[in-house]
């Protein structure tokens, strides 16, 4: 869960309208519930067919690439897949740009489960939505449902505002239609809805306690579609150089990666050693295997994630 100072820290940069419709009912932390009812997990489970194993994250927006703000969403993102047994294997920042946008979209639609994080918003440079229409040649129109919902939960909605507010406001209920498009509403307080295309491509909000939300949100529908492996990690911390660990490293990942364990090292230079990250299925488990031989290897000894966390 992301600390609150630095949500709140993120969120001052934000467009205050965006932040009107979305924040005033949205929770003061991460929801880590699952606001979707059964029978509605039913109904939009039935047409997912294709496995989740791999998933991308694309992080969109300027003020990301010249450090207006912090990042949080692509790790927040990393930690979920992680957790749940899928292999992230692409995260990319791209600006405000159509082009920019529309590319990293058609690169990525080989992975499994993908999300993208901003630019949803009503200003001119919110463009999420329009370049993800572009991408899969689909046109885009106001969404009534959402519009409806709008209307009904923000706090200052779109049908009392002045004209030109109301059409900015609307930008953020403007999506692809298709018949490949798919919107989930995840909790019943919130008007915003996750927009799906083909059940792979899944539209997130940039602000971080709603993309933590809305994610979590989407659980029960990836459930039924993931793999049941899940990942086990472990440390060793050593006081051999890197370049020192290179070469029987190399010869273990060589010898189980075939595997799919994952071994990686990683400096301390503060604290004077080194650690080796472990990373195994837990389905073959070869974690006590590995880590053993990588004890000997290094002359260390296995320390917990907690252990390991401290030394950052």
């Amino acid at each position: 869960m992301l600390e609150a100072s630095t949500v709140c820290q993120l969120e001052l940069a934000v467009d205050p309208l965006y932040l009107d419709f979305f924040l005033n009912f949205a929770p003061t932390g991460c929801s880590h519930q699952h606001d979707i009812a059964p029978e509605r997990v039913d109904r939009l489970s039935s047409d997912m067919s294709h496995r989740i194993t791999t998933a991308a994250c694309l992080i969109i927006g300027d003020e990301v690439l010249n450090a207006k703000i912090k990042d949080l969403n692509s790790y927040s993102f990393a930690k979920y897949c992680f957790e749940l047994g899928i292999e992230l294997r692409k995260v990319m920042v791209v600006p405000d740009e159509s082009d920019e946008i529309v590319e990293a979209i058609r690169s990525m639609q080989r992975y499994d489960f993908v999300v993208t994080s901003g630019g949803i918003g009503p200003t001119h440079d919110d463009i999420t939505y329009e370049s993800l229409a572009k991408a899969y040649n689909l046109p885009v129109e106001i969404d009534k449902e959402t519009e409806a919902r709008m209307n009904r939960l923000a706090k200052n909605p779109p049908k009392d505002r002045p004209a030109l507010e109301r059409q900015a406001a609307l930008r953020m209920a403007t999506f692809p239609r298709g018949p490949n498009v798919t919107k989930y509403f995840v909790a019943d307080d919130l008007w915003v809805p996750v927009v799906a295309i083909d059940h792979r491509i899944h539209v997130l909000p940039g602000i971080p306690r709603l993309f933590n939300r809305l994610l979590n949100g989407l659980m029960p529908l990836l459930v039924d579609r993931l793999d049941t492996r899940k990942y086990i990690r472990r440390y060793i911390s050593t006081k051999m150089s890197e370049s020192g660990m290179a070469a029987p490293l190399t010869e273990l990942q060589e010898k189980y990666g075939p595997d799919g364990v994952k071994i990686g090292s990683y400096p301390h230079i503060e604290c004077g050693c080194n650690t080796v990250s472990i990373i195994c299925n837990h389905e073959n488990d070869l974690s006590d295997k590995v880590v053993a031989e990588v004890i000997e290897k290094v002359a260390g000894h296995e320390i917990s994630a907690d252990e390991e966390a401290k030394l950052h």
